[in-house]
């Protein structure tokens, strides 16, 4: 590089310093000096069909590998584009850049060309947020941007660069880089607060983990494991935490959210040891009971506290205190109380088989997600997205390994599309797997345009549709409310729509399917064909997820 450059290909260099690999988002004049520069740098940047699933493919990179994802837009529209999957990185605590550009200085409230105020939208939906007001400084607003990411309780953040500071020449060789912008120094939990878990722990007969997102972003997986395996502790994961310690651990109790089995034993168990979550939507209060005792260990102290009244709150990163817990706890085993738990597993999974006719036609939700889940190991990586299919496929689908579940049950922001940019950021990051998107043929309305990205970049996912024809979720929730009354406007979507064409007709493999026989057989040739490819399953519209 000589000494000479466009100020933008300054972002490049921190982006390069910080082990950025790859920049998801559309072209455009405001932001092109910085994603030439990323290509120079082996950066390599992924042209989407629209900046939503940028925004969702930067969130599914941090989803999937536990460090910051980045995407970009340009000025006005292409900002505002990437909007909603920032406000699903904060809902959610997922670690994103987000960088946009901005009409010249000159401009600014001169009706120019998407000139727009930006600054304005963000506040409430970023960690951190700055426009760049000189170009030499440009380095460090980028580095310290990607601190807040990262570090604490993560979250996203927002930088925008004006067109003529992007385009502005400066000496490389006098601009300033710090050595480093990120610490790996985290803090560990209080003593006390310790102990007195582990003296909780000690007098428990019943105690359940719910372990969640903050296990993920502080890289605590195997953390969690030992502590699981040593305390002989029973646990649930959830939302990014999912698969940190996979389903298939004998200690495994279900998925972290309302889900029937964690209801039924969190009726009987005396001590919750909540990790890095927080109750909400998808993991009601109410699954607390008042006279429960509570460990509650989270990264942000305002956390410890919220919404439940606590016996042990410990401030402190998730792998840290986890450490601390492990070193100091003695082995142990709860035999009756798993056995409990084994029993309501059993009675779960005997109801499930009842619920499965798989010669029902059209076909049976639950047959269709048990064929997906037997194509599932731990060289696998599902997304979900979708309303009632992401319900079902949460009930089904199991977890067998960290980074390897990406849903949009991950928050409570419910954001429909996310399927495509979480699946394009996986298949980047772990291409020596499998990646099975499960969506509802709704929400693949969002991004199907995206199998051009994945032709274009040779992304083999494989899609299964589970198709109805309606927004499910919606119509169920008002057929419940209104007492067979309902009109159900706007809910029925176009039937037996051969979506599978648009994939074939990208150059991907398509298959519509109706014969439940051959379910199976059809996501086998999907994953044989070695191209992105759509398998689309008619199923019966009558038959929902329990509620």
């Amino acid at each position: 590089m000589s000494n000479k450059c466009r100020a933008g290909a300054l972002v490049s260099e921190v982006f390069n310093k910080e082990g950025v690999k790859y920049l998801f988002g559309i072209p455009g004049g405001h932001i092109y000096p910085t994603m030439e520069r990323c290509e120079e740098l082996g950066i390599k940047f992924i042209g989407v069909r629209h900046e939503m699933t940028a925004s969702f493919a930067a969130e599914g990179w941090a989803l999937t590998t536990g460090k910051i994802g980045v995407c970009t837009g340009t000025a006005g529209p292409g900002f505002t584009n990437m909007v909603t999957g920032m406000a699903n990185s904060f809902v959610g605590a997922i670690p994103v850049m987000h960088l946009a550009g901005k009409a010249r200085v000159t401009e600014n409230d001169r009706n120019e060309l998407q000139d727009f105020n930006q600054m304005a939208i963000v506040a409430s939906m970023t960690k951190h947020a700055r426009a760049v007001t000189e170009p030499e400084r440009i380095p460090e607003y980028v580095g310290r941007a990607i601190a807040h990411a990262t570090n604490g309780k993560p979250g996203p953040v927002y930088l925008e660069i004006p067109r003529d500071l992007m385009d502005t020449e400066v000496d490389f060789s006098t601009v300033e880089f710090q050595k480093n912008y990120c610490l790996d120094s985290k803090p560990q939990g209080d003593p006390a607060s310790i102990k007195g878990a582990l003296e909780l722990i000690q007098q428990a007969k019943k105690p359940m983990i719910i372990a969640g997102s903050g296990v993920w972003f502080a890289q605590a997986h195997n953390e969690l494991k030992k502590f699981v395996e040593k305390s002989g502790l029973p646990f649930a994961t959830r939302n990014a935490g999912r698969g940190c310690v996979p389903d298939s651990h004998p200690l495994f109790v279900s998925p972290g959210y309302n889900h029937p089995i964690l209801q039924a034993t969190m009726v009987e168990s005396d001590l919750a040891i909540v990790i890095g979550t927080r109750p909400g939507f998808t993991l009601s209060r109410e699954i607390f009971r008042k006279d429960m005792k509570i460990i509650r260990i989270d990264i942000d102290a305002a956390e410890l506290s919220n919404q439940l009244d606590i016996t042990i709150g410990i401030n402190g990163d998730a792998r840290e205190v986890l450490k601390q817990l492990t070193d100091r706890i003695s082995q142990g085993g709860y035999p009756e109380w798993i056995g409990y738990i084994n029993a309501v597993k059993q009675q779960f999974a005997g109801f499930f088989v009842q619920m499965c006719d798989a010669k029902h036609t059209p076909i049976h939700p639950v047959h269709l997600m048990n064929q997906i889940a037997q194509r599932v190991d731990e060289n696998t990586i599902v997304v979900i997205d979708g309303g009632d299919t992401a319900t079902w496929a949460t009930l089904a689908i199991p977890a067998y390994g960290p980074g390897q579940t990406l849903s949009i049950a991950g928050t409570s922001y419910g954001p429909l599309g996310v399927g495509m940019g979480y699946a394009i950021a996986a298949k980047l990051a772990h291409p020596e797997k499998k990646v099975i998107m499960v969506t509802g043929d709704g929400a693949f309305g969002y991004g199907a345009m995206e199998y051009d990205t994945c032709m274009r970049y040779r992304l083999d996912i494989t899609t299964v549709i589970l198709n109805d024809g309606m927004w499910g979720m919606i119509k169920r929730g008002e057929a419940k409310k209104s007492n067979g009354k309902s009109k159900f406007v706007g809910v029925h979507l176009r039937e037996q729509v051969h979506y599978e064409k648009i994939v074939e007709d990208l150059g991907g493999y398509g298959e519509f399917v109706t014969n439940p026989d051959e379910v199976g057989n059809a996501i086998d040739r999907a994953l044989a064909s070695g191209k992105p490819a759509c398998v689309n399953v008619v199923t019966d519209p009558e038959i929902g997820p329990p509620r």
